[in-house]
């Protein structure tokens, strides 16, 4: 064999120049990571490739967690195969990466049971709840988030499928809510008054119960009494915010003067009426016309916007410029037969009193109820369905005031239709001056959903172990018998 042969091919000369070159490309490539590595540790940072992997915080949870001072404990107690666990962890790794103050612990339940019970003792919380759960803890205070709350589902193909699909991972929202409540140490008193036919919160059997809606103040660690305002009853020094869902029957002079001088120090007030009290007026209506809301004793129809085949149900699109109803533009509430909520017309062109959450749709109705059920259009177009008012106070904080025409659309059977939910908290929200949770938006779920046969999954099993590796297999073979007639 010629010299020119034996260096076109393997020869000891080649293979030491091909050496060389090797060692010194993975020298290169070794240098060039550590660099890279070195680089990322000084100057870290994060890039979001997909939207359904976005775990990046918002600015008001950065700031909630800028301004810890003590430690806060957060155990994350999940099968590591439930739905929600990867959303979870993920999410808390970016609070755990945020703030050295936050202590992030993940315990499988399913498989170290042990653990789990003794860190729920140990943080006084009950253990025998079968639910995955995450548990945040500071200052001798603790609050627990089961995966039940952590979803937005929706149940509008529930009696075909019996599946309720989730839309939104409302994670942030409520991990930033129990972390400012436990490092806060003290709860806000929230009342629902009663004695005059109204919602119960703690009615979890009745359809126009509230107490799916009392969960979700729960959740917001909101601590809930129920306040009669007959007699010598007063509304306590320390309550927030009062909520009046759908009386039936008439208030006193004196319990009116109560939630007068409730407002009149800076109360928050959530008043929710219904077409039961439009035969015998409840008094609200002339307490609230003196500030500037004028409640009509009709019920609003819609033609354009009915629920198909259930008439009186409205599906109400046309949502106001607010805090209240910003997050939640585009989507629809659902309401019963409301009356109508807005504010008297004015004679110049001054600024509205009050600021309209809901309309109708310019198909509205009003329709005035007379004797014999029969009634009269009083009003046609949009209609205002939902107002609120920032209400000015002399030498006492201002009060906030939410006024809705339908109080049944917050009641157990409906509150998880539409956007009712939603509406609810960012209502009770704002009504607290927590514009600071408003900021924090549900994240959507995206879904993708693969369906396939049982031969389908058979042909992929076996192209992912048969063909596949048998390919790359033999294409090897081939390239090292080409190599070895060339040597």
């Amino acid at each position: 064999m010629s010299d020119e042969q034996q260096l076109a091919s393997f020869s000891p000369t080649v293979r030491r120049v091909i050496s060389r070159r090797v060692i010194l490309s993975a020298v290169t490539a070794a240098v060039c990571v550590v660099l890279a590595n070195l680089l990322a540790l000084r100057n870290p940072t994060q890039i979001v490739l997909t939207q359904s992997a976005d775990h990046s915080l918002s600015p008001l949870t950065k700031n909630v967690l800028g301004a810890l001072t003590n430690d806060v404990r957060a155990v994350v107690l999940f099968d590591r195969h439930a739905d929600l666990f990867e959303p979870v962890k993920n999410l808390l790794t970016e609070y755990e990466r945020t703030s050295p103050k936050l202590k992030l612990e993940l315990i499988d339940i399913a498989r170290d049971p042990t653990r789990a019970e003794a860190v729920q003792q140990e943080l006084k919380m009950p253990s025998n709840s079968p639910e995955n759960r995450v548990i945040f803890a500071a200052n001798n205070t603790a609050k627990a988030i089961s995966q039940s709350e952590l979803s937005i589902l929706d149940f509008s193909e529930f009696i075909n499928t019996r599946e309720a699909r989730r839309t939104h991972f409302v994670g942030e929202q409520l991990f930033t809510s129990a972390i400012a409540a436990v490092t806060q140490g003290r709860q806000t008193k929230v009342g629902f008054v009663i004695g005059h036919g109204e919602h119960k919160a703690s009615d979890t059997g009745g359809q126009w119960g509230y107490s799916k809606f009392s969960n979700i103040l729960q959740q917001k660690d909101l601590h809930l009494q129920e306040i009669p305002l007959t007699g010598t009853n007063s509304i306590p020094a320390d309550c927030r915010m009062l909520i009046v869902a759908g009386p039936r029957t008439p208030y006193s002079r004196g319990e009116l003067a109560k939630l007068r001088e409730f407002v009149g120090t800076g109360g928050s007030l959530f008043t929710l009426f219904n077409f039961y009290s439009l035969q015998r007026p409840t008094g609200l209506e002339n307490f609230l016309a003196d500030y500037d809301f004028e409640i009509g004793f009709n019920q609003v129809s819609d033609s354009k916007n009915e629920q198909s085949g259930q008439g009186g149900l409205l599906l109400v699109d046309d949502l106001g410029s607010h805090p209240i109803t910003k997050p939640i533009l585009g989507s629809r509430l659902q309401m019963l037969l409301p009356r109508s909520v807005g504010f008297p017309e004015a004679e110049n062109d001054e600024s509205p009193p009050v600021s309209i959450l809901a309309h109708s749709s310019d198909a509205g109705q009003a329709v005035g109820q007379i004797q014999g059920n029969k009634g009269s259009v009083e009003r046609e177009g949009k209609i205002p369905l939902i107002a609120a008012k920032l209400h000015a106070n002399d030498g006492q904080p201002p009060a906030r005031l939410v006024v809705a025409g339908d109080s049944l659309f917050l009641g157990n059977s409906a509150i998880e239709a539409g956007a009712n939910r939603d509406f609810a908290s960012l209502a009770v929200n704002w009504l607290l001056e927590r514009e600071h949770l408003l900021a924090i938006a549900p994240r959507t779920v995206t879904e993708y959903r693969i369906d396939l046969s049982r031969a389908e999954m058979t042909s992929i099993t076996w192209l992912l172990l048969l063909v596949l590796p048998g390919g790359t297999l033999g294409l090897g073979l081939l390239w090292w018998r080409r190599q070895m007639k060339r040597s």
